[in-house]
């Protein structure tokens, strides 16, 4: 953020003017993590549903804080610098709206119901190529994380990469109506959130709201085949530059041969050759839409092939590792119906070609579909049924409803006996099962909503596997003595 003097974060913020005691100290930064507190920063407690960060505050100026913030009289100690605000979310948000306000960088906003991380870390590294970028470093889309985005440019950022988020009506026209992003760009629209938006129609209304905010003169992004692509387009008085397609303003061609030595994915957008080190379809299209807004923004080729290298999928997003010679693919951060068949799609081509091993697959409830759970849980049950795959593991809540339509379509088919599919309730009996089934050479995809806790099975299995790979070594070469 933009330094500023202790009066001046005391006016944006609507503060007591008595904290300045004699002197005014200049403020580097902002933190609202004690633990993370850098001296010379000012310190936001902010109340969760956990924890209420006004407990922390002596840990924050035993950090180096200059000030706190408090919405509380028990926060008023003798000796320290305390700024008492009505409510230390709504102050962190004026901050961050006066860093925008005051600094002449540029915002691009990203939504979509799938992909909205991974085509901000796309956006960071491709602009970086030439320009300095500034983004959230993790997956901040509601007002809190939109406030702390903004707080991360500084006097040297051109470019700022946000992400907004939705679950509800209202909440896009919120955040996009005050950050006022000159570039909004699209992902996609599936159904996501059902228990505040319902149905597809009422996602696409929402994801929608954050073209009221879009600034006088800005540029929005869409893929033409995104859902409620018209609704979009009636809300727009310039067209939209649109990518993702053969037909799009940015042509996209995607069946071309194989990269060299299978360096990833090799794709043409606008008649240039871009090769994406990621696994998936969906990320190429992603992808596409990063390199459209940056061909906009008078990037070369060469440099958004250079931004495309260094490109990585964040955590819980169709990450790769090995444990042992067990391929481990952790896509736990979310799920919803169509993010889950796009990590079934990159699965398949992940295990393509592979002659040894098992392909096998630990699904957990997709959250927050509302009534359509089941009917949702159902389709993709039966859908799973076509793919390549030798056991399917399923955890808790409406997984359930998954396993028994994957296990009716088998039998449809005359497969059944070909697949082992099993059901738990709980993350510990599923561990158990899978530490003892998990052999050397298999393929272990990991995918559910991000509170079901997959991510931290896979890493726990993982970390097994790899302890039995140095036992073994160490037997093998206590025998070879």
């Amino acid at each position: 953020m933009k330094s500023m003097r202790l009066s001046e974060i005391i006016e944006v913020a609507g503060g007591n003017p008595q904290a300045v005691a004699g002197d005014d100290p200049v403020v580097s930064g902002i933190c609202t993590d004690s633990r993370a507190l850098r001296p010379g920063e000012l310190f936001i407690p902010l109340v969760g549903e956990h924890h209420d960060g006004h407990d922390f505050i002596s840990a924050a100026f035993e950090q180096g804080a200059v000030a706190s913030l408090s919405s509380r009289e028990d926060s008023l100690e003798p000796g320290w610098r305390i700024v008492k605000v009505a409510d230390t979310l709504d102050a962190l948000e004026a901050l961050s709206l006066h860093n925008r306000k005051e600094l002449p960088f540029t915002v691009t906003a990203i939504t979509g119901s799938v992909g909205k991380t991974t085509t901000k870390e796309f956006l960071r590294n491709i602009l970086g190529a030439e320009f300095a970028v500034a983004a959230a470093p993790k997956s901040f889309n509601n007002r809190l994380g939109v406030a702390l985005t903004l707080l991360e440019a500084d006097e040297n950022t051109e470019h700022l990469v946000v992400e907004m988020g939705t679950s509800g009506k209202g909440e896009l026209s919120y955040l996009s109506g005050r950050v006022r992003p000159e570039r909004i760009l699209i992902t996609t629209v599936a159904e996501a959130h059902l228990e505040g938006l319902e149905t597809i129609d009422g996602v696409i209304e929402a994801k929608a709201e954050i073209l009221d905010g879009l600034a006088d003169d800005g540029q929005v992004y869409l893929n033409p085949g995104v859902p409620g692509y018209d609704v979009f387009c009636s809300r727009l008085e310039e067209e939209p530059r649109t990518f993702g397609s053969l037909a799009a303003d940015f042509p996209l061609e995607q069946d071309l041969p194989p990269a060299p030595s299978g360096a990833g994915q090799l794709f043409k957008v606008s008649e240039e050759e871009y090769t994406l080190e990621l696994p998936g379809e969906h990320n190429v299209v992603n992808a596409s839409g990063a390199i459209a807004l940056a061909l906009d923004l008078g990037l070369s080729p060469a440099s958004i092939r250079r931004g495309l290298a260094l490109c990585s999928l964040p955590p819980g997003r169709f990450n790769v590792q090995t444990g042992g010679d067990t391929v481990f693919v952790d896509d736990s951060y979310n799920a919803n119906p169509c993010s889950m068949e796009a990590a079934f799609g990159a699965f398949a081509d992940l295990c393509e070609g592979a002659v040894e091993g098992r392909n096998i697959a630990v699904l957990g409830e997709m959250r927050e579909l509302g009534e359509s759970s089941r009917h949702y849980h159902e389709e993709l049950g039966r859908g799973l049924a076509g793919f390549a795959m030798n056991i399917l593991v399923t955890i808790g809540g409406d997984s359930r409803h998954l396993s028994e339509a994957f296990v009716e379509e088998l039998q449809s088919l005359g497969r059944a006996a070909e697949i082992t599919t099993v059901h738990f309730e709980d993350l510990r009996a599923a561990k158990g099962y899978l530490e003892a089934e998990i052999k050397p050479g298999d393929r272990v995809l990991f995918k559910a909503s991000n509170a079901v806790g997959l991510g931290r099975l896979a890493q726990e299995l993982r970390e097994t596997a790899m302890q039995a790979e140095r036992e073994t070594t160490i037997c093998l070469n206590t025998s070879s003595d």
